[in-house]
């Protein structure tokens, strides 16, 4: 099996409390990573860190660090492309490294740039976005390589809050990627977005896996109908939008998927699902070691 690991994303925790309860769920269930995503604990405020907020998460999560490895998705607020306002945008991203550093984050997923409304940034061309997006990103990766970890560039698709990305495009994604030619800068494979976006834009999803397979350091792994949503709501009824359902659940052709593609660089089997799955976690935990096993078994 290729995986070391098996993780499942937290986010919107009211409370430590609550956190504490759910790592204590993961570990029971088998699971041996955590990503953190701690917005909901106002560990960031004002494109800063709360250094007693962090202080706190830093403390929980030292609990279960004998048990769980962290991975951290960092503020999905940051927009390098918002050149209007670049330096809060650049000051929270540099919040977010430092709460990885903090809680011994193995792998950082980051939002691509994406095209804020106008007028801000709309005369430039892509490229010259996309440079100074690597501009900005590769001095943090100097210093993120010095503690061991690595910034992974997500897969995008079109959503209600945030426009249009390079990182649609696997082509675009990878050549940002290895243009950067940087060991702690990788792609994180956001199964579900990059699924969505080949259906919405036309392009061929297995292709685009292939392509981008060798770059991913990083999964979000979820399943969903590949049905464009706009409005934010997202309707599993409906199978619209980014439903981050378990594998199986929507029309992801996992097993083809696994069975074809090695992810060398790529070490945990991270899901990232909507949190009243919590309620599954056996099924879930046991259905992702059989996708990850499709590859050796071949």
């Amino acid at each position: 099996m290729p995986f070391q690991g098996f993780g499942f994303a937290l986010w919107g925790s009211g409370s430590f409390r609550e956190l504490e309860e759910k790592l204590q769920l993961l570990i029971d269930a088998g699971y041996t990573h955590v990503e953190v995503e701690p917005s909901g604990l106002d560990v960031y405020l004002g494109g800063r860190v709360n250094q007693a907020q962090l202080t706190r998460l830093a403390d929980v999560l030292d609990k279960y660090g004998d048990q769980l490895g962290y991975t951290l998705h960092l503020p999905g607020q940051v927009n390098l492309f918002d050149l209007a306002d670049q330096e809060m945008h650049e000051r929270l991203l540099r919040s977010g490294l430092e709460v990885g550093k903090a809680i011994g984050a193995e792998s950082m997923a980051y939002h691509p740039g994406w095209r804020p409304t106008p007028p801000a940034g709309t005369s430039l061309p892509m490229f010259e976005l996309m440079a100074r997006e690597r501009e900005v990103l590769l001095p943090l990766a100097d210093e993120v390589a010095r503690w061991g970890g690595h910034i992974a560039i997500e897969t995008w698709i079109d959503t209600s809050y945030a426009g249009y990305s390079y990182a649609l495009w696997p082509e675009m994604l990878a050549t940002q990627v290895e243009t950067s030619d940087h060991p702690a800068v990788g792609v994180c494979l956001d199964v579900m977005h990059l699924y969505i976006a080949s259906r919405w834009y036309g392009f061929d999803f297995i292709q685009g896996v292939a392509r981008l397979a060798p770059l991913t350091t990083h999964f979000h792994m979820g399943d969903t109908y590949g049905i464009m949503d706009f409005s934010g709501r997202e309707d599993p009824a409906l199978g619209q939008g980014d439903l981050a359902l378990p594998p199986g659940w929507g029309d992801i052709p996992f097993d083809e998927l696994f069975s074809q593609f090695d992810f060398p660089k790529c070490s945990v089997f991270m899901l990232e699902l909507r949190q009243r799955f919590i309620a599954n976690l056996d099924e879930i935990l046991s259905e992702s070691k059989r996708l990850a096993g499709l590859r050796s078994a071949a």
